[in-house]
């Protein structure tokens, strides 16, 4: 009996080794106690389901195959690293709050702007954030850009008087300085804020939105990311005449955005800039910020080019090249997925002509270095690989046509917009704009040499004459006006001469034409 006893004992053992559950039902011998060890352990690990690590785990089919000696293959699963997020709850969005909000200012801008050829003030409103303890403020360039005139109101009610740094219309960037000499006679304290790592925000984080709308003091709006590589194509973005949102994507998100918000800060629950507020649909809940990592790369070339008497820029390269993604055309060019990108237009006289780049190319490679587009989103960082090329540098661009690989070296120009500078005439009655070479390829100039036509005074010399917006001045007295020195080097020679009559040869579509201007001093 005692025999049967014994191995009914083992028997059970042996079960309870198979059954976890009977486990916590063995009495606590020294033989039980070492299997229950064994029995217990992966009840333990079943109480949290380790999270499978897909990086990790995504091996080939060979490390997935069954063993070949009949034993079973061990796998090792690592648990999933999670991000983890402060919750917003309404303590948390207080404290962001109190930290974020002294460093939010109020702007009272006075931008140039030409109407009836005369050079004017239009004023506006919108917000910023102070980044540093130099007083320099992070804000849109739709809210400062082009600013003559600047006045900041602090969290504390102090107005104080500002510059224009710098700006940067092709991300919506512009760097304003707080007048520290007022700050340090009055003894005017201020904050700054926190940046934080856009690259970081993943879609449903919780985000805040901070500004001042429609003027008023400091407000917030609590939303989520909806998306945070949001791009508008084939759609080309622009403020007023200015290409904007061509070398970034946006964060999208559903935190409202006011009239009078735009420059102020995005910040998550950590109460860390992500972004700065660009812009809002009323009613649809689609609002987007430029990420901050973006901002601070322009605010940083912008600081470093700045001077006393220069506002601060961003150098970009050009190859006179548009992309298109290759998304539904990978069977058509006979590509695999995932390289390369189609070449959409080429410019004329641009670099990328001039080495032989054609339409319908596949731009596989810039200096070694692959280029992929398959979808909308990825189009923004792969100018941006352009852009960031040092100017006048020669470059590799290794290219599928028809099959062929073939490899071309081009010379990057600098990146100009198709808006150039804007002066005004006052004595001829008209304000004139640079050509520049994107607005020579858009208006089909046959160069990018003269000035055009902006707007025009009725009842001075120039309406007189017959000259219209958008007429490019091409020679004055019969002398080449090649840029917008030239001209007004012309148009001041012509006044100290006290010139009553002049010789204008101007371009009007496709057609050439002359116009007498008729001056009375």
């Amino acid at each position: 009996m005692n025999r049967l006893l014994s191995r009914l004992a083992v028997a059970c053992l042996g079960l309870l080794a198979i059954l976890p559950g009977c486990a916590r039902t063995t009495p606590p011998t020294a033989s039980s106690g070492r299997v229950r060890q064994t029995a217990t352990q992966p009840v333990a690990e079943q109480s949290s389901p380790p999270q499978i690590d897909h990086a990790q785990a995504a091996g080939s089919s060979a490390d997935l195959a069954p063993p070949r000696h009949g034993t079973e293959k061990q796998i090792q699963v690592l648990p999933q690293v999670r991000r983890i997020f402060p919750p917003a709850t309404p303590e948390a969005i207080v404290r962001v709050t109190e930290k974020v909000f002294p460093a939010v200012v109020r702007l009272d801008v006075a931008q140039e702007i030409y109407t009836e050829g005369k050079r004017n003030l239009q004023r506006g409103i919108g917000s910023g954030v102070i980044i540093d303890p130099q007083g320099h403020i992070l804000t849109n360039y739709h809210v400062a850009g082009r600013a003559a005139e600047i006045y900041v109101t602090l969290a504390n009610k102090e107005r104080v008087p500002a510059r224009l740094i710098g700006d940067d219309h092709w991300t919506d960037i512009a760097v304003v300085q707080l007048d520290m000499e007022t700050i340090s006679r009055k003894k005017i304290p201020f904050a700054w804020a926190e940046l934080g790592d856009s690259d970081s925000l993943v879609v449903g984080q919780d985000v805040i939105a901070i500004g001042t709308p429609f003027g008023l003091t400091r407000t917030m709006t609590l939303g989520i990311v909806s998306n945070n590589e949001r791009t508008f194509y084939p759609e080309r973005q622009k403020i007023d005449e200015y290409e904007t949102g061509e070398f970034s994507n946006w964060i999208q998100m559903d935190t409202p955005i006011a009239p009078g918000n735009s420059g102020g800060p995005l910040v998550d629950i950590n109460g860390k800039v992500v972004g700065i507020n660009t812009r809002g649909i009323r009613g649809q809940a689609l609002n987007f910020a430029i990420p901050i990592n973006t901002a601070k790369e322009v605010a940083l070339a912008i600081l470093r080019s700045a001077s006393a008497d220069k506002k601060g820029r961003v150098e970009r390269a050009d190859l006179g090249i548009d992309l298109k993604p290759l998304q539904d055309l990978e069977t058509f060019y006979e590509i695999d997925i995932n390289k390369g990108v189609l070449i959409n237009s080429v410019d004329r006289g641009s670099p990328a002509a001039v080495a032989g780049v054609k339409v319908q190319d596949i731009l596989l490679e810039i200096n070694g270095r692959p280029i992929n587009v398959r979808f909308p989103e990825e189009v923004a960082p792969a100018r941006k690989v352009i852009a960031d090329l040092p100017v006048g540098q020669e470059v590799s661009l290794k290219l599928l046509r028809r099959g062929q690989i073939i490899t071309l070296t081009a010379t990057t120009q600098k990146l100009e917009g198709a808006v150039g500078e804007e002066r005004e005439m006052k004595a001829w009655g008209l304000s004139i704009r640079d050509v520049t070479r994107t607005y020579a390829n858009e208006a089909q100039l046959d160069d990018d040499s003269g000035v055009v036509v902006t707007t025009m005074s009725p009842g001075y010399p120039a309406a007189k004459a017959g000259l219209e917006p958008n007429d490019v001045i091409r020679s004055i007295n019969q002398q080449p006006v090649s840029d917008l020195e030239e001209f007004v080097r012309l148009y001041e020679q012509s006044i100290n001469d006290k010139q009553e009559r002049l010789l204008l040869e101007i371009q009007r579509g496709r057609g050439r034409r002359f116009a007498v201007l008729k001056m009375t001093y």
